[in-house]
Protein backbone atom coordinates (compact mmCIF):
# COMPACT_ATOMS: atom_id res chain seq x y z
CA UNK A 1 0.00 0.00 0.00
CA UNK A 2 1.24 3.49 -0.80
CA UNK A 3 2.45 5.41 2.19
CA UNK A 4 0.06 8.18 1.24
CA UNK A 5 -3.01 6.01 1.74
CA UNK A 6 -3.72 7.15 5.28
CA UNK A 7 -1.49 9.92 6.59
CA UNK A 8 -1.96 9.99 10.33
CA UNK A 9 -3.04 13.26 11.94
CA UNK A 10 -1.27 12.65 15.24
CA UNK A 11 2.10 14.24 15.83
CA UNK A 12 4.65 11.45 16.08
CA UNK A 13 7.21 11.94 18.85
CA UNK A 14 10.50 13.32 17.56
CA UNK A 15 13.71 14.51 19.12
CA UNK A 16 13.47 18.25 19.53
CA UNK A 17 16.51 20.00 18.13
CA UNK A 18 18.05 23.16 19.45
CA UNK A 19 15.44 25.78 18.55
CA UNK A 20 17.56 28.89 19.05
CA UNK A 21 17.18 29.82 15.41
CA UNK A 22 16.91 33.55 15.89
CA UNK A 23 18.88 35.59 18.38
CA UNK A 24 16.33 38.27 19.00
CA UNK A 25 16.54 40.80 21.75
CA UNK A 26 13.57 41.43 23.95
CA UNK A 27 12.80 45.01 22.91
CA UNK A 28 9.19 45.98 22.52
CA UNK A 29 8.41 48.60 19.89
CA UNK A 30 5.07 49.69 21.34
CA UNK A 31 4.57 53.14 22.75
CA UNK A 32 1.10 53.96 23.87
CA UNK A 33 -1.10 57.01 23.69
CA UNK A 34 -2.68 57.39 27.08
CA UNK A 35 0.12 57.17 29.56
CA UNK A 36 -0.06 54.44 32.16
CA UNK A 37 -2.40 51.61 31.24
CA UNK A 38 -5.06 50.33 33.57
CA UNK A 39 -5.06 46.79 34.83
CA UNK A 40 -7.78 44.22 34.62
CA UNK A 41 -9.17 42.63 37.73
CA UNK A 42 -9.67 39.01 38.60
CA UNK A 43 -7.38 36.03 38.92
CA UNK A 44 -3.89 35.57 37.51
CA UNK A 45 -0.35 36.55 38.32
CA UNK A 46 0.37 40.10 39.48
CA UNK A 47 1.78 41.94 36.47
CA UNK A 48 2.98 45.50 36.83
CA UNK A 49 1.57 47.84 34.22
CA UNK A 50 4.37 49.90 32.66
CA UNK A 51 4.10 53.65 32.23
CA UNK A 52 4.13 54.22 28.49
CA UNK A 53 4.25 57.68 26.83
CA UNK A 54 2.35 58.62 23.60
CA UNK A 55 1.87 57.95 20.77
CA UNK A 56 0.99 54.35 19.84
CA UNK A 57 3.54 52.99 17.41
CA UNK A 58 3.01 49.49 16.06
CA UNK A 59 5.79 47.14 14.91
CA UNK A 60 6.43 47.68 11.22
CA UNK A 61 6.78 45.02 8.53
CA UNK A 62 10.44 44.34 7.93
CA UNK A 63 11.43 45.53 11.40
CA UNK A 64 9.95 43.14 13.97
CA UNK A 65 10.68 43.35 17.70
CA UNK A 66 14.10 41.87 18.24
CA UNK A 67 16.45 44.23 16.44
CA UNK A 68 18.66 43.63 13.43
CA UNK A 69 19.14 39.93 14.10
CA UNK A 70 15.42 39.19 13.93
CA UNK A 71 14.19 37.54 10.70
CA UNK A 72 12.44 39.98 8.34
CA UNK A 73 8.68 39.97 7.91
CA UNK A 74 7.96 37.89 4.78
CA UNK A 75 6.16 39.01 1.64
CA UNK A 76 2.44 38.32 1.78
CA UNK A 77 2.42 36.23 -1.38
CA UNK A 78 4.97 33.80 -2.79
CA UNK A 79 7.72 35.69 -4.58
CA UNK A 80 7.91 32.97 -7.26
CA UNK A 81 4.30 31.92 -7.88
CA UNK A 82 3.47 28.71 -9.73
CA UNK A 83 2.95 29.10 -13.44
CA UNK A 84 -0.35 29.72 -15.19
CA UNK A 85 -2.14 26.68 -16.53
CA UNK A 86 -1.78 25.91 -20.24
CA UNK A 87 -5.08 26.28 -22.07
CA UNK A 88 -6.33 23.95 -24.83
CA UNK A 89 -5.15 26.51 -27.37
CA UNK A 90 -1.54 26.39 -26.24
CA UNK A 91 0.90 24.79 -28.68
CA UNK A 92 2.27 22.19 -26.28
CA UNK A 93 2.62 18.45 -26.83
CA UNK A 94 -0.47 16.65 -25.54
CA UNK A 95 -0.85 13.04 -24.47
CA UNK A 96 -4.39 11.66 -24.42
CA UNK A 97 -5.12 8.99 -21.79
CA UNK A 98 -8.27 7.07 -20.93
CA UNK A 99 -7.30 4.61 -18.18
CA UNK A 100 -5.07 4.33 -15.13
CA UNK A 101 -2.26 2.43 -16.85
CA UNK A 102 -2.01 4.97 -19.63
CA UNK A 103 -2.01 7.78 -17.09
CA UNK A 104 0.89 6.34 -15.08
CA UNK A 105 2.86 5.61 -18.28
CA UNK A 106 2.31 9.17 -19.47
CA UNK A 107 3.51 10.50 -16.11
CA UNK A 108 6.60 8.29 -16.24
CA UNK A 109 7.50 9.64 -19.68
CA UNK A 110 6.55 13.27 -19.06
CA UNK A 111 8.95 16.15 -19.53
CA UNK A 112 8.68 19.91 -19.24
CA UNK A 113 5.82 21.39 -21.24
CA UNK A 114 3.87 18.16 -21.72
CA UNK A 115 0.08 18.21 -21.23
CA UNK A 116 -1.48 14.92 -20.14
CA UNK A 117 -5.21 15.12 -20.91
CA UNK A 118 -7.56 12.69 -19.16
CA UNK A 119 -10.70 11.54 -20.95
CA UNK A 120 -13.90 11.18 -18.95
CA UNK A 121 -13.92 8.04 -16.83
CA UNK A 122 -12.58 6.47 -13.64
CA UNK A 123 -8.87 6.24 -12.84
CA UNK A 124 -7.92 3.94 -9.96
CA UNK A 125 -4.97 5.25 -7.96
CA UNK A 126 -2.48 5.67 -6.48
CA UNK A 127 -0.30 7.41 -9.06
CA UNK A 128 3.32 8.33 -8.37
CA UNK A 129 5.07 11.40 -9.73
CA UNK A 130 8.72 10.87 -8.82
CA UNK A 131 11.53 13.16 -9.94
CA UNK A 132 9.41 14.60 -12.73
CA UNK A 133 10.32 18.23 -13.22
CA UNK A 134 8.82 20.83 -15.46
CA UNK A 135 10.33 24.26 -15.80
CA UNK A 136 9.27 27.80 -15.09
CA UNK A 137 7.04 28.64 -18.04
CA UNK A 138 6.81 24.98 -19.10
CA UNK A 139 5.13 22.94 -16.37
CA UNK A 140 3.99 19.37 -16.70
CA UNK A 141 0.19 19.59 -16.76
CA UNK A 142 -2.21 16.79 -15.83
CA UNK A 143 -5.67 18.04 -16.77
CA UNK A 144 -9.16 16.64 -17.27
CA UNK A 145 -10.46 16.97 -20.82
CA UNK A 146 -13.75 18.04 -19.23
CA UNK A 147 -13.65 19.53 -15.71
CA UNK A 148 -14.84 16.92 -13.22
CA UNK A 149 -15.15 14.24 -15.88
CA UNK A 150 -11.93 12.41 -14.93
CA UNK A 151 -12.58 10.75 -11.55
CA UNK A 152 -9.72 9.57 -9.32
CA UNK A 153 -10.83 6.56 -7.28
CA UNK A 154 -9.19 3.71 -5.38
CA UNK A 155 -7.03 3.80 -2.25
CA UNK A 156 -5.19 7.05 -3.00
CA UNK A 157 -4.59 9.80 -5.55
CA UNK A 158 -1.25 11.37 -6.55
CA UNK A 159 2.01 11.15 -4.65
CA UNK A 160 4.73 13.65 -5.55
CA UNK A 161 8.34 12.90 -4.60
CA UNK A 162 11.14 15.28 -5.61
CA UNK A 163 8.89 16.73 -8.31
CA UNK A 164 8.51 20.34 -9.42
CA UNK A 165 6.57 22.58 -11.77
CA UNK A 166 3.62 20.22 -12.12
CA UNK A 167 -0.05 21.22 -12.36
CA UNK A 168 -3.11 19.10 -11.47
CA UNK A 169 -6.28 20.61 -12.94
CA UNK A 170 -9.95 19.80 -13.28
CA UNK A 171 -9.99 16.35 -11.64
CA UNK A 172 -12.57 14.91 -9.27
CA UNK A 173 -11.21 12.95 -6.30
CA UNK A 174 -13.44 10.33 -4.66
CA UNK A 175 -10.67 8.00 -3.49
CA UNK A 176 -10.47 6.71 0.07
CA UNK A 177 -6.97 7.76 1.16
CA UNK A 178 -4.95 10.93 0.69
CA UNK A 179 -5.69 12.63 -2.61
CA UNK A 180 -2.48 14.64 -3.08
CA UNK A 181 0.79 14.21 -1.18
CA UNK A 182 3.88 16.37 -1.72
CA UNK A 183 7.15 15.23 -0.15
CA UNK A 184 10.91 15.00 -0.69
CA UNK A 185 11.25 18.68 -1.56
CA UNK A 186 8.50 18.81 -4.17
CA UNK A 187 8.06 22.44 -5.11
CA UNK A 188 6.15 24.73 -7.48
CA UNK A 189 3.27 22.27 -7.70
CA UNK A 190 -0.15 23.74 -8.44
CA UNK A 191 -3.40 22.01 -7.51
CA UNK A 192 -6.21 23.98 -9.14
CA UNK A 193 -9.79 23.66 -10.27
CA UNK A 194 -10.33 20.23 -8.73
CA UNK A 195 -13.18 18.71 -6.72
CA UNK A 196 -12.35 16.80 -3.53
CA UNK A 197 -15.21 14.66 -2.19
CA UNK A 198 -13.27 11.77 -0.71
CA UNK A 199 -14.86 8.56 0.48
CA UNK A 200 -15.14 8.15 4.23
CA UNK A 201 -12.11 6.40 5.67
CA UNK A 202 -11.98 4.64 9.02
CA UNK A 203 -8.39 5.89 9.48
CA UNK A 204 -7.66 9.61 9.95
CA UNK A 205 -6.86 10.94 6.48
CA UNK A 206 -5.32 14.14 5.21
CA UNK A 207 -6.87 15.05 1.88
CA UNK A 208 -3.89 17.17 0.75
CA UNK A 209 -0.64 16.98 2.70
CA UNK A 210 2.61 18.86 2.11
CA UNK A 211 5.74 17.95 4.04
CA UNK A 212 8.40 20.52 4.91
CA UNK A 213 12.12 20.95 4.21
CA UNK A 214 12.11 22.04 0.58
CA UNK A 215 8.46 21.45 -0.33
CA UNK A 216 8.05 25.16 -0.93
CA UNK A 217 6.20 27.55 -3.26
CA UNK A 218 3.24 25.27 -3.85
CA UNK A 219 -0.21 26.59 -4.68
CA UNK A 220 -3.70 25.23 -3.92
CA UNK A 221 -6.39 27.33 -5.57
CA UNK A 222 -9.93 27.27 -6.97
CA UNK A 223 -10.75 23.83 -5.60
CA UNK A 224 -13.92 22.51 -3.98
CA UNK A 225 -13.49 20.55 -0.71
CA UNK A 226 -16.42 18.69 0.81
CA UNK A 227 -18.47 17.16 2.16
CA UNK A 228 -16.34 15.35 4.74
CA UNK A 229 -17.32 12.87 7.44
CA UNK A 230 -14.05 11.46 8.80
CA UNK A 231 -11.15 12.70 10.91
CA UNK A 232 -8.23 14.42 9.22
CA UNK A 233 -7.46 17.75 7.61
CA UNK A 234 -8.59 18.89 4.20
CA UNK A 235 -5.19 20.58 3.87
CA UNK A 236 -2.29 19.71 6.20
CA UNK A 237 1.10 21.40 6.08
CA UNK A 238 3.34 19.01 8.01
CA UNK A 239 7.07 19.11 8.71
CA UNK A 240 10.42 17.47 8.10
CA UNK A 241 13.32 18.03 10.49
CA UNK A 242 11.24 20.59 12.39
CA UNK A 243 10.72 22.79 9.33
CA UNK A 244 7.26 23.42 7.88
CA UNK A 245 6.68 23.97 4.15
CA UNK A 246 7.32 27.55 3.12
CA UNK A 247 5.51 29.99 0.88
CA UNK A 248 2.41 27.89 0.32
CA UNK A 249 -0.45 29.84 -1.27
CA UNK A 250 -4.01 28.67 -0.51
CA UNK A 251 -6.62 30.83 -2.22
CA UNK A 252 -10.07 30.94 -3.83
CA UNK A 253 -11.05 27.50 -2.49
CA UNK A 254 -14.49 26.47 -1.24
CA UNK A 255 -14.42 24.39 1.97
CA UNK A 256 -17.78 23.14 3.12
CA UNK A 257 -19.88 20.63 5.04
CA UNK A 258 -17.48 18.91 7.39
CA UNK A 259 -19.61 17.15 10.00
CA UNK A 260 -18.93 17.64 13.70
CA UNK A 261 -16.71 14.94 15.21
CA UNK A 262 -16.04 13.77 18.73
CA UNK A 263 -12.32 13.21 18.04
CA UNK A 264 -9.62 15.88 17.78
CA UNK A 265 -7.70 16.34 14.54
CA UNK A 266 -10.38 17.46 12.10
CA UNK A 267 -9.12 20.95 11.24
CA UNK A 268 -10.05 22.21 7.80
CA UNK A 269 -6.54 23.66 7.36
CA UNK A 270 -3.57 23.03 9.65
CA UNK A 271 -0.43 25.09 9.07
CA UNK A 272 2.41 23.28 10.83
CA UNK A 273 2.82 21.07 13.89
CA UNK A 274 3.85 21.85 17.44
CA UNK A 275 7.23 20.14 17.03
CA UNK A 276 8.01 22.51 14.14
CA UNK A 277 6.29 25.59 15.54
CA UNK A 278 9.55 27.51 15.94
CA UNK A 279 9.99 27.45 12.16
CA UNK A 280 8.44 30.04 9.84
CA UNK A 281 6.02 29.03 7.10
CA UNK A 282 5.19 32.26 5.23
CA UNK A 283 1.92 30.57 4.23
CA UNK A 284 -0.78 32.82 2.78
CA UNK A 285 -4.42 31.74 3.16
CA UNK A 286 -6.54 34.27 1.31
CA UNK A 287 -9.91 34.73 -0.41
CA UNK A 288 -11.30 31.34 0.60
CA UNK A 289 -14.87 30.48 1.61
CA UNK A 290 -15.55 28.23 4.63
CA UNK A 291 -19.14 27.10 5.19
CA UNK A 292 -20.36 24.63 7.85
CA UNK A 293 -16.85 23.36 8.60
CA UNK A 294 -17.77 21.87 11.98
CA UNK A 295 -15.37 18.96 12.35
CA UNK A 296 -12.93 20.59 14.81
CA UNK A 297 -12.92 23.54 17.25
CA UNK A 298 -10.12 24.97 15.10
CA UNK A 299 -11.28 25.65 11.55
CA UNK A 300 -7.80 26.95 10.74
CA UNK A 301 -5.05 25.94 13.14
CA UNK A 302 -1.81 27.87 12.72
CA UNK A 303 1.13 26.04 14.31
CA UNK A 304 4.13 27.88 12.86
CA UNK A 305 5.37 31.42 12.38
CA UNK A 306 4.96 34.34 9.96
CA UNK A 307 1.80 33.20 8.20
CA UNK A 308 -1.04 35.36 6.89
CA UNK A 309 -4.79 34.63 7.00
CA UNK A 310 -6.63 37.38 5.14
CA UNK A 311 -9.73 38.25 3.10
CA UNK A 312 -11.49 34.96 3.84
CA UNK A 313 -15.19 34.46 4.54
CA UNK A 314 -16.32 32.11 7.31
CA UNK A 315 -20.02 31.26 7.46
CA UNK A 316 -21.58 29.25 10.32
CA UNK A 317 -18.53 27.14 11.17
CA UNK A 318 -18.52 25.55 14.63
CA UNK A 319 -14.98 26.57 15.50
CA UNK A 320 -12.42 29.36 15.53
CA UNK A 321 -9.36 30.53 13.65
CA UNK A 322 -6.55 29.80 16.07
CA UNK A 323 -2.94 30.91 16.42
CA UNK A 324 -2.18 27.74 18.36
CA UNK A 325 1.64 27.75 18.09
CA UNK A 326 4.28 29.99 16.54
CA UNK A 327 4.83 33.73 16.40
CA UNK A 328 4.33 36.75 14.16
CA UNK A 329 1.13 35.68 12.40
CA UNK A 330 -1.33 38.14 10.86
CA UNK A 331 -5.11 37.81 10.62
CA UNK A 332 -6.90 40.61 8.81
CA UNK A 333 -9.75 41.55 6.50
CA UNK A 334 -11.74 38.40 7.28
CA UNK A 335 -15.53 38.11 7.54
CA UNK A 336 -16.79 35.71 10.24
CA UNK A 337 -20.56 35.38 9.98
CA UNK A 338 -23.32 33.47 11.73
CA UNK A 339 -27.09 33.60 12.01
CA UNK A 340 -27.01 33.97 15.80
CA UNK A 341 -28.65 30.56 16.17
CA UNK A 342 -26.06 27.93 15.32
CA UNK A 343 -24.05 27.19 18.46
CA UNK A 344 -20.28 27.45 19.02
CA UNK A 345 -19.58 29.57 15.96
CA UNK A 346 -16.49 31.53 17.00
CA UNK A 347 -13.89 34.01 15.84
CA UNK A 348 -10.21 34.09 16.84
CA UNK A 349 -8.18 32.53 19.66
CA UNK A 350 -4.55 33.55 20.10
CA UNK A 351 -1.36 32.28 21.80
CA UNK A 352 2.28 33.24 21.29
CA UNK A 353 4.14 36.41 20.37
CA UNK A 354 3.59 39.40 18.09
CA UNK A 355 0.35 38.46 16.37
CA UNK A 356 -1.78 41.07 14.60
CA UNK A 357 -5.59 41.00 14.30
CA UNK A 358 -7.14 43.90 12.40
CA UNK A 359 -9.92 44.85 9.98
CA UNK A 360 -11.92 41.73 10.83
CA UNK A 361 -15.72 41.81 10.86
CA UNK A 362 -17.50 39.37 13.21
CA UNK A 363 -21.30 39.08 13.07
CA UNK A 364 -23.76 37.20 15.32
CA UNK A 365 -21.18 34.74 16.63
CA UNK A 366 -22.34 32.38 19.37
CA UNK A 367 -18.84 31.35 20.51
CA UNK A 368 -16.03 33.60 21.68
CA UNK A 369 -15.39 36.37 19.16
CA UNK A 370 -11.78 37.39 19.93
CA UNK A 371 -9.83 35.74 22.76
CA UNK A 372 -6.36 36.71 23.90
CA UNK A 373 -6.11 33.59 26.00
CA UNK A 374 -3.98 32.88 29.05
CA UNK A 375 -1.04 30.56 28.61
CA UNK A 376 0.38 27.53 30.37
CA UNK A 377 4.01 27.99 29.21
CA UNK A 378 6.10 31.15 29.13
CA UNK A 379 8.37 31.17 26.07
CA UNK A 380 9.66 34.62 26.97
CA UNK A 381 9.36 38.03 25.41
CA UNK A 382 11.66 37.01 22.57
CA UNK A 383 9.93 33.71 21.92
CA UNK A 384 12.87 32.02 20.21
CA UNK A 385 15.66 32.02 22.77
CA UNK A 386 14.31 29.24 24.97
CA UNK A 387 14.92 25.58 24.13
CA UNK A 388 11.54 23.98 24.84
CA UNK A 389 11.12 20.23 24.84
CA UNK A 390 8.33 18.46 22.97
CA UNK A 391 5.92 18.64 25.86
CA UNK A 392 6.48 22.38 26.23
CA UNK A 393 6.07 22.90 22.48
CA UNK A 394 2.60 21.37 22.75
CA UNK A 395 1.53 23.71 25.56
CA UNK A 396 -0.37 26.99 25.24
CA UNK A 397 2.28 29.70 25.00
CA UNK A 398 1.86 32.96 26.83
CA UNK A 399 0.95 35.95 24.67
CA UNK A 400 3.40 38.78 24.20
CA UNK A 401 2.60 41.98 22.29
CA UNK A 402 -0.60 41.01 20.47
CA UNK A 403 -2.17 43.84 18.47
CA UNK A 404 -5.98 43.78 18.25
CA UNK A 405 -6.95 46.91 16.35
CA UNK A 406 -9.82 48.18 14.20
CA UNK A 407 -12.07 45.13 14.37
CA UNK A 408 -15.89 45.23 14.45
CA UNK A 409 -17.98 42.76 16.47
CA UNK A 410 -21.76 42.95 16.12
CA UNK A 411 -24.63 40.98 17.64
CA UNK A 412 -22.43 38.30 19.19
CA UNK A 413 -22.54 36.62 22.58
CA UNK A 414 -19.06 37.88 23.53
CA UNK A 415 -16.70 40.63 22.47
CA UNK A 416 -12.98 40.84 23.17
CA UNK A 417 -11.84 38.55 25.97
CA UNK A 418 -8.54 38.90 27.82
CA UNK A 419 -7.25 35.83 29.67
CA UNK A 420 -8.80 32.49 30.52
CA UNK A 421 -8.53 29.47 32.76
CA UNK A 422 -4.76 29.06 32.48
CA UNK A 423 -2.36 31.00 34.72
CA UNK A 424 -0.17 33.20 32.48
CA UNK A 425 -1.85 36.47 31.47
CA UNK A 426 -1.06 38.22 28.17
CA UNK A 427 1.82 40.70 28.32
CA UNK A 428 2.33 44.01 26.51
CA UNK A 429 -0.70 43.71 24.24
CA UNK A 430 -2.82 46.47 22.72
CA UNK A 431 -6.58 46.56 22.16
CA UNK A 432 -7.34 49.74 20.20
CA UNK A 433 -9.96 51.29 17.93
CA UNK A 434 -12.36 48.35 18.01
CA UNK A 435 -16.16 48.49 17.93
CA UNK A 436 -18.21 45.95 19.90
CA UNK A 437 -22.00 46.18 19.72
CA UNK A 438 -23.75 43.28 21.44
CA UNK A 439 -26.93 42.95 23.49
CA UNK A 440 -25.63 40.30 25.89
CA UNK A 441 -22.48 39.49 27.83
CA UNK A 442 -19.50 41.72 28.55
CA UNK A 443 -18.15 43.64 25.58
CA UNK A 444 -14.56 43.95 26.83
CA UNK A 445 -14.15 41.04 29.23
CA UNK A 446 -10.95 41.03 31.29
CA UNK A 447 -10.84 37.67 33.01
CA UNK A 448 -7.53 38.27 34.71
CA UNK A 449 -5.10 41.00 35.63
CA UNK A 450 -2.81 42.01 32.77
CA UNK A 451 -1.02 45.07 31.44
CA UNK A 452 -3.03 45.09 28.23
CA UNK A 453 -3.49 48.65 27.00
CA UNK A 454 -6.90 49.80 25.81
CA UNK A 455 -7.25 52.91 23.64
CA UNK A 456 -9.92 54.41 21.39
CA UNK A 457 -12.40 51.52 21.64
CA UNK A 458 -16.20 51.80 21.43
CA UNK A 459 -18.69 49.52 23.20
CA UNK A 460 -22.48 49.65 23.17
CA UNK A 461 -25.58 47.61 23.95
CA UNK A 462 -24.49 45.51 26.93
CA UNK A 463 -22.09 45.67 29.87
CA UNK A 464 -19.09 47.55 28.50
CA UNK A 465 -16.48 45.99 30.75
CA UNK A 466 -15.83 44.33 34.07
CA UNK A 467 -12.89 46.62 34.88
CA UNK A 468 -13.04 50.37 35.30
CA UNK A 469 -11.75 52.04 32.12
CA UNK A 470 -11.65 55.69 31.09
CA UNK A 471 -13.59 56.98 28.11
CA UNK A 472 -10.25 57.40 26.32
CA UNK A 473 -9.80 53.63 26.64
CA UNK A 474 -13.38 52.46 26.00
CA UNK A 475 -16.24 54.82 25.15
CA UNK A 476 -19.77 53.68 25.90
CA UNK A 477 -21.57 55.25 22.95
CA UNK A 478 -23.84 54.13 20.13
CA UNK A 479 -21.60 53.94 17.02
CA UNK A 480 -24.72 54.47 14.87
CA UNK A 481 -24.08 51.57 12.54
CA UNK A 482 -26.36 51.09 9.54
CA UNK A 483 -27.05 47.97 7.49
CA UNK A 484 -25.39 47.82 4.10
CA UNK A 485 -25.66 44.59 2.11
CA UNK A 486 -26.34 42.65 5.30
CA UNK A 487 -23.36 44.11 7.19
CA UNK A 488 -23.39 46.71 9.97
CA UNK A 489 -21.22 49.61 8.82
CA UNK A 490 -20.50 53.20 9.77
CA UNK A 491 -23.10 55.84 9.01
CA UNK A 492 -22.21 59.29 7.74
CA UNK A 493 -22.28 61.02 11.12
CA UNK A 494 -21.41 58.46 13.81
CA UNK A 495 -18.97 58.94 16.71
CA UNK A 496 -16.40 56.58 15.19
CA UNK A 497 -15.45 59.11 12.51
CA UNK A 498 -11.88 60.42 12.84
CA UNK A 499 -11.79 58.91 16.34
CA UNK A 500 -9.08 56.28 15.93
CA UNK A 501 -5.94 56.85 17.99
CA UNK A 502 -2.35 55.85 17.41
CA UNK A 503 -0.47 55.03 14.25
CA UNK A 504 -0.23 51.53 12.74
CA UNK A 505 1.73 51.49 9.48
CA UNK A 506 0.23 48.17 8.37
CA UNK A 507 -3.32 49.60 8.59
CA UNK A 508 -3.55 51.07 5.08
CA UNK A 509 -7.10 50.08 4.09
CA UNK A 510 -10.31 48.82 5.70
CA UNK A 511 -12.32 45.61 5.50
CA UNK A 512 -13.85 46.76 2.17
CA UNK A 513 -10.46 47.39 0.59
CA UNK A 514 -10.99 51.16 0.75
CA UNK A 515 -7.94 53.29 1.55
CA UNK A 516 -7.97 54.57 5.13
CA UNK A 517 -7.75 58.34 5.15
CA UNK A 518 -10.20 59.34 7.91
CA UNK A 519 -8.82 57.14 10.71
CA UNK A 520 -12.21 55.83 11.77
CA UNK A 521 -12.75 53.32 14.58
CA UNK A 522 -13.65 49.74 13.65
CA UNK A 523 -13.08 47.54 10.62
CA UNK A 524 -14.99 49.84 8.30
CA UNK A 525 -13.83 53.27 7.14
CA UNK A 526 -16.80 55.39 6.12
CA UNK A 527 -17.05 56.24 2.42
CA UNK A 528 -19.79 56.66 -0.15
CA UNK A 529 -17.78 54.65 -2.68
CA UNK A 530 -18.66 51.02 -3.43
CA UNK A 531 -16.79 48.31 -1.54
CA UNK A 532 -13.83 46.71 -3.29
CA UNK A 533 -14.05 43.58 -1.11
CA UNK A 534 -17.19 41.87 0.17
CA UNK A 535 -18.04 38.56 1.84
CA UNK A 536 -17.37 35.80 -0.65
CA UNK A 537 -20.05 33.55 -2.12
CA UNK A 538 -19.83 30.14 -3.79
CA UNK A 539 -19.73 31.90 -7.17
CA UNK A 540 -16.48 33.66 -6.22
CA UNK A 541 -14.45 30.55 -5.39
CA UNK A 542 -13.84 26.98 -6.50
CA UNK A 543 -13.59 25.43 -9.96
CA UNK A 544 -16.48 27.45 -11.39
CA UNK A 545 -15.27 30.90 -10.33
CA UNK A 546 -14.93 33.36 -13.16
CA UNK A 547 -11.14 33.55 -12.74
CA UNK A 548 -10.57 29.80 -12.36
CA UNK A 549 -7.93 28.39 -14.70
CA UNK A 550 -6.00 31.62 -15.00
Amino acid sequence: MSNMTAHRTSEAPQTCRELMRHKQTATICMILLFGQAGCGGGSGSDIETPALPPPIVAPQPGNPPGGEDAPPVPPLVPTTPPEAIPTPGDTMPAVQVSNAKQLQNAINNASAGVVIRLADGSYTGPFTITRKNGRSGSPITIVAANPGGAVISGKAGFEFESASYVTLQGLKFVNQGTAVSLSSASHHVRVTGNTFALAKNSAPTKWIVIDGAGSDYNQIDHNDFGPRQGVGQMIALDQVNEQVPRHTLIEKNHFHDAVRLADNGGETIRVGLSVASMSDGFTVIQNNLFVHCDSDPEVISVKSGRNTVRFNTFIRNQGQVTARHGHNNSFYGNYLLNDGVKKDVGGFRIYGNDHKLYNNYLHKLTGNAIVLDAGSYDGGANGYTSTPNEEQLRMHWRIYRALVVNNTIVGSTTGIVIGGSKSLAPVGSIVANNIVVNTTGTLYDENMKSNTVFAGNIGFGATTGNVSRTSAEIRTVDPMLVEVDGLRKLSSNGPAHHAAVGHYPFLTDDMDGQTRTRHDVGADEYTSLPALRKPLTAEDVGPNATDAGT
